[in-house]
Order: C-alpha cells, then sequence, then structure tokens
C-alpha cells in the first residue's frame, strides 16, 4: 500500500516542485529595472518579493516530500525502515545525487532572496533555479543518454523554458486583481514584459520540445500501444490550447490596452481573463508533464 501511494504521489510532488520554480522564474523574469514603470508601483514591487519567498518555500518542501516519496517508491522501505533507506538512496543512488544537487540549488535561491530583494539582480538566485533545473532534467528520461549528456541539457532548457512561461503567467494573475485600477503606462508595462517573457518563453519550449519528443519516440516500434505516448499527446494539445490564449492576448487584448480610457479598463479585464484561462490549461499540462516523468516511454 505505501509503494502504491508513493507513486501516486510522486507526480503530484514533482508538480508541486515545477509550479514552485515556474513562481520564481516567474518572479526574475517580471522583475523591473530600476527606473521602469512597473517598478513605481510599490505594491507590485512588494508583491513580487512575497511571491519569491513563497516560491522558495514551497520549493523546499516539495523538494522534501518528493524526495521521501520517491525513496518509497523505489525501495519499498516500511516506516521503521525509511531512515536507512533515504540514506541509502542519497549516498548510493544518481537520484540522490541530483537531491543533493537540488538541495543546494535550492539554498542557493534561498540566500538570493536575502541578499537581494529582488530576484532578478541576484546571480545566487539565477544559479539556484538554473541548477534546480538541471537536477530535474537529469532525473527524468532524458538522463538515459547520459547525467551531464546533450539530451539533458535541451531538457533542462525545456524545464527553464517552461518554468518562465508558467511562471510568468502566475506572477501576472497574482499580480493584477485590482490591476484596472493601475496607472496605464503600469499596466502596459506589465503586460509588455509579459507578452515578451512569454514569447521566447514559448520558442524554447516548442524547439526543446520537439528535440525531446524525437529522441523519446523515435526509436519506438510500438508508439501507439503505449500509454506514455497518449499523455505525451494530450500534453502537446493542451499546450497548443496554451499557446493560443497567449496569442489572443498578444494580438487582441494587449492592442485595447492602448485605446481610450474605456477600452483600457475593458482591455485590463479581458486580458486578465484570459491569463486565467490560459493559466489553467498551463496548470494541466504541469501534471500531464509530471506523469511523464514517472510513465515508461514507448519501446
Amino acid at each position: 500500500m505505501a509503494l502504491s501511494a508513493a507513486e501516486l504521489l510522486q507526480p503530484l510532488f514533482a508538480a508541486v516542485m515545477i509550479i514552485a520554480l515556474s513562481l520564481a522564474m516567474g518572479v526574475a523574469a517580471l522583475s523591473p529595472s530600476k527606473g521602469s514603470a512597473l517598478i513605481s508601483a510599490a505594491t507590485a514591487s512588494a508583491a513580487l518579493r512575497r511571491l519569491t519567498y513563497w516560491a522558495c518555500w514551497l520549493l523546499g518542501i516539495g523538494l522534501a516530500a518528493y524526495g521521501c516519496v520517491s525513496t518509497v517508491a523505489m525501495t519499498d522501505t516500511a516506516l521503521m525502515a525509511f531512515p536507512a533507506a533515504l540514506w541509502l538512496v542519497l549516498t548510493k543512488s544518481h537520484f540522490g545525487t541530483m537531491l543533493w544537487l537540488s538541495l543546494a540549488a535550492w539554498i542557493a535561491m534561498l540566500l538570493g532572496t536575502v541578499v537581494v530583494p529582488l530576484p532578478l539582480r541576484s546571480p545566487l538566485f539565477i544559479l539556484g533555479m538554473v541548477g534546480f533545473a538541471l537536477a530535474r532534467a537529469a532525473t527524468g528520461h532524458a538522463a538515459d543518454q547520459g547525467f551531464f549528456s546533450f539530451s539533458v541539457l535541451i531538457h533542462m532548457a525545456h524545464i527553464l523554458g517552461a518554468s518562465v512561461w508558467l511562471g510568468s503567467i502566475l506572477v501576472c494573475v497574482l499580480l493584477t486583481p485590482a490591476w484596472s485600477k493601475w496607472s496605464a503606462p503600469q499596466r502596459n508595462a506589465l503586460a509588455q514584459r509579459l507578452s515578451e517573457v512569454a514569447t521566447v518563453a514559448l520558442a524554447v519550449v516548442v524547439a526543446s520540445g520537439l528535440y525531446n519528443v524525437a529522441r523519446t519516440l523515435g526509436p519506438a516500434a510500438n508508439i501507439w500501444i503505449a500509454e506514455y505516448t497518449w499523455i505525451l499527446l494530450a500534453k502537446l494539445c493542451a499546450v497548443a490550447i496554451a499557446a493560443g490564449l497567449g496569442l489572443r492576448n498578444r494580438w487582441y487584448w494587449l492592442a485595447q490596452l492602448d485605446q481610450s480610457a474605456h477600452d483600457q479598463v475593458n482591455g485590463a479585464a479581458g486580458f486578465r481573463r484570459i491569463l486565467i484561462a490560459e493559466l489553467f490549461v498551463l496548470l494541466i499540462v504541469v501534471a500531464l508533464a509530471a506523469k511523464l516523468g514517472t510513465t515508461m516511454p514507448a519501446q
């Protein structure tokens, strides 16, 4: 029973880590530079700092839980023998090495939030996020090509791109419940920044994702009978829907923010509605991606 529960909880806590990493990446990507229109919104800057702390602590909790349930899934250990099994995993397996790397990356992120309030200007915070993404990539299917192979680096880029995309949307949704009351320059600054960040992130996700699909399914002989393939197709469909919603915001609602005062208010409301829908779809993508990470690829 413990093994079955652990196998169910593994994707859940993997998803929690990705969401937390995405929140941190989103804050870093949207943190304003000095003198920007967004930085003049004191409430937005304070909210970004709070989100950074939440992201770090959620990431730490997710990492601890993921390490525990993964240990049970790997060793099928009983509760009384769990400490010994955990130590064995941490010291005698590649997975354990990547957990140590994840822990070091998390500590770097945590220290980065203390040293510099806005993480975009903290090299330690950025290094921690990249290190955490590398550790996640090196514990996935890409590691079959080698723990620090080109495939792992591409998958790391995929994780970073997806995290920036999801995180920027998540941060904007959390920042904008009352943004119709913001000044027009502040709204435009945030919306334009989001559009630029999400566009670059989507390009990285698509390019690295195509490589991952070719690497995973290219050698397979029985693609269509594998559960992995159908989960992957569902994920790709969800990504396409999220991208379509993003394009709707970029080409329609974003333009409304530059119109008359009445159109700006309507544009702000419409922009946020699409953001919420896109966030919901991207959370489905995360759930499917987490499930893929614990599913055997097509053979």
